[in-house]
């Protein structure tokens, strides 16, 4: 029998591409560049049985856990205001999850190529939840600005490895529907959020949002233990440590961290901090470029011993799924973090309330993509269509409209982002060969890890601006200073009724402004959909 899996940037039953390897033949002699060819998917002994399944399931609990603390800093952020005083960090909160998460996947993804994914998983998942448990019993912002680098750097280590883990242990035919399975547990995780963390606030804390992480991830490092076995081979598994280590590229990987910080810097601080054309916020964009440049030749003049060979870059596939992803997890985050903000600052809604308005989201984009898992078909298109109208008519929300009006138009930005949000990992599995999964991830990884915190960074930014020039707009002579320096939750609390209205107005409005963030993502898809290879995947008998 013969299945037809339309995917964008397939390929077809066979592995085509043939990777070089480098490998050593005695270990401390001088290596040789030999052209390794991977068996075809006839020729691969693929894992099967209740070991296998095992780990799957402790890596959907994973990826559940990666996508819930994405976004479960959206509806905390008004307890975490509240808790520590300030409005200022709040663009830190996910920001820094991003950074560390992008300056590393480079870096894991090579880690895959060259040790057991079992070992390098084990020990992203141990520091996932020690960043958790950071966050969890946090003193100050500043502590738990600290655990979500921690547990950013665990995410970017897990996240690519189970991308890896999948074509390992799955034929090709197979992928596409296990990627999905993978990818609706983040997303589920992604879009709950808000109402499971809600249910959480109100019932205990904002810390057992992140506490919740603990127990669960403990039972995902005992399964995998005890039950994960990591039988894929390639030849760099053998080679000798110290040709790892330089495998491993350190040069690249330190000219990554700084250049990731350098732009979030530039993002975070420009039009709030300083003036956009302060020297300061200039000089971080010219390293960003340089640290670019730098990486980029260091990269070109290590070929295929470099952190990212520059043969995954030029892959059509990669760049443009890494675009897509990008635009894809900025619209999301963003789009959550400020409907949180609506809900419970403007509107005064419980965290319950506000969490119980957002599942038709939860409801829409679990429906479209288990469709889009179940018939493996590349709904890349739809979701560049469909998305930018559901984010342009949440533009129109004001202070007024009906509750199930906004649950009811985050429901339909479910449904037109659930069709395409699992599809670029799908394209990019079965566009490459299983060694170089790991490496094309960590592109991909990138782009959404930027798209996440660099542009919930620069919505922290446009917010913050918009919000003293609206207040001062609907409600001359508050005092803006006074409420950035107070929680979300307490702002009923210090203004007084005569001017409460007046202020709402303009939190309303600074919200429904940067809400055109996410509408202009959803429009640049298009670009990522367009030119992505579109090609035919067949079970061949």
């Amino acid at each position: 029998m013969t299945d037809t899996v339309t995917t964008a940037a397939a390929a077809s039953g066979r592995v085509e591409s043939r990777a070089p390897s480098i490998v050593s033949v005695t270990p401390g002699q001088p290596t040789e560049q030999l052209q390794v060819e991977e068996p075809t998917e006839e020729e691969v002994q693929y894992p099967s049985g209740a070991q296998l399944y095992l780990n799957v399931g402790a890596m959907l609990m994973v990826c559940f856990l990666h996508g819930l603390d994405l976004t479960i800093v959206a509806p905390t952020v008004p307890s975490l205001t509240n808790e520590f005083k300030t409005v200022a960090d709040i663009g830190w909160y996910n920001a820094v999850y991003g950074i560390v998460l992008s300056a590393t996947n480079f870096f894991f993804g090579k880690m895959y190529t060259l040790f057991p994914l079992k070992r390098v998983y084990i020990a992203s998942v141990a520091i996932f939840e020690l960043g958790s448990a950071v966050c969890t019993f946090a003193p100050t912002s500043n502590v738990f600005i600290l655990g979500r680098a921690l547990a950013g750097l665990g995410a970017g280590g897990f996240g690519t490895g189970t991308m890896a883990f999948v074509p390992r242990s799955f034929p090709l035919h197979k992928r596409p529907m296990v990627n999905g399975m993978m990818g609706f547990a983040q997303s589920f995780g992604l879009v709950s959020a808000p109402a499971l963390g809600g249910a959480l606030i109100d019932a205990f804390s904002w810390r057992v949002c992140y506490g919740i992480n603990l127990p669960l991830g403990g039972i995902a490092i005992l399964v995998s233990i005890f039950f994960m076995k990591d039988e894929f081979s390639h030849p760099d598994l053998a080679l000798p440590i110290r040709e790892k280590l330089r495998r491993l590229d350190p040069v690249g990987t330190m000219l990554v961290l700084p250049c990731i910080v350098c732009l979030m810097l530039g993002l975070i601080w420009g039009g709030t901090k300083f003036a956009w054309n302060d020297w300061r916020v200039i000089l971080l964009f010219v390293l960003f470029g340089a640290l670019v440049a730098g990486f980029g030749y260091v990269q070109y003049r290590q070929q295929e011993k470099a952190l990212l060979p520059p043969r995954i870059v030029k892959n059509r596939t990669v760049l443009s799924m890494a675009l897509y992803s990008c635009c894809i997890n900025g619209l999301l985050a963003v789009t959550e973090f400020y409907i949180a903000i609506y809900f419970q600052g403007v509107r005064g809604y419980t965290a319950a309330r506000a969490g119980l308005l957002g599942l038709p989201m939860i409801a829409g984009l679990a429906i479209t993509t288990v469709v889009a898992m179940l018939t493996v078909q590349a709904f890349l298109l739809a979701t560049s269509i469909l998305a930018p109208i559901a984010s342009g008519i949440l533009t129109t929300i004001d202070l007024d409209d009906s509750p199930a009006k906004v649950a009811g138009l985050l429901g339909f930005l479910g449904i037109a982002v659930g069709f395409g949000i699992q599809q670029p990992s799908t394209a990019i599995m079965a566009a490459l060969p299983a060694k170089d999964i790991s490496l094309a991830v960590g592109v991909l990884v990138l782009g959404g890890g930027l798209g996440s915190s660099g542009f919930i960074a620069a919505s922290a930014n446009l917010f913050q601006n918009r919000l003293s020039v609206e207040i001062a707009k609907y409600s001359p002579g508050t005092n803006v200073t006074n409420l950035e320096n107070h929680g979300l939750s307490d702002l009923r609390n210090i203004i007084g009724r005569d001017r409460l209205k007046e202020v709402l107005f303009g939190y309303n409005e600074a919200v429904v402004q940067t809400l055109y963030i996410p509408l202009a993502l959803g429009i640049l898809t298009i670009v990522g959909s367009i030119f992505t290879e579109v090609k035919s995947v067949k079970k061949r008998d």
